[in-house]
């Protein structure tokens, strides 16, 4: 319950700095932007409409479903999850996002394993400047020392945002750092 909590603070924290920021300068592009727990609604449409528009210009999807992820990490009790809605006009309530990750067991670096946006011609650009800032919250939150992404796409993106090349000491894998502090 506490790590839902520590969540929904996170969560919290960056809609209002959003929310205040479009204020200030007039942009709509996440009007209407929910940060939420993943639920049971956000894997169905994550299985039924996003592969709708999956293409060789888009993405090819993952190797697992939604599902199949959400329930390898969901029995950690500190795993970070986010799904990100969008009520837009004339299609209701549409997910934009989706991210997995799980902090170290000795809680030093949060690594997001999995993250994903809609390619819907609904979508809004830019999801990951929703989805990173809630991540590193969380880890702030858990006093972790950095938010580690695992095995990007594409890096460059990643870097963006103030992502590095990072070795993680004794592990595979590529990952990109930022500090938290």
């Amino acid at each position: 319950m506490r790590y839902a909590q520590l969540q929904r603070v996170a969560r919290e924290h960056i809609a209002s700095k959003i929310n205040a920021k479009n204020a200030r300068v007039g942009v709509g592009r996440f009007k209407g932007v929910t940060l939420a727990s993943i639920c049971k609604a956000a894997l169905e449409e994550a299985r039924k409409e996003w592969p709708k528009h999956y293409g060789p210009d888009t993405h090819a999807g993952f190797s697992e479903s939604w599902e199949r992820l959400y329930y390898k990490f969901r029995n950690r009790v500190s795993f970070f999850n986010l799904a990100v809605w969008q009520e837009i006009e004339g299609h209701g309530r549409v997910l934009q996002g989706l991210a997995l990750g799980k902090p170290s067991n000795s809680k030093t670096h949060l690594t997001i394993h999995w993250v994903e946006r809609s390619f819907a011609p609904t979508s809004i650009r830019g999801v990951l400047s929703l989805i990173l800032p809630c991540a590193h919250e969380y880890a702030k939150l858990l006093r972790a020392e950095r938010v580690l992404i695992k095995d990007p796409v594409d890096s460059r993106v990643y870097e963006k945002y103030g992502f590095t090349p990072y070795k993680l000491p004794k592990v595979g894998g590529v990952y990109m750092s930022r500090n938290v502090r």
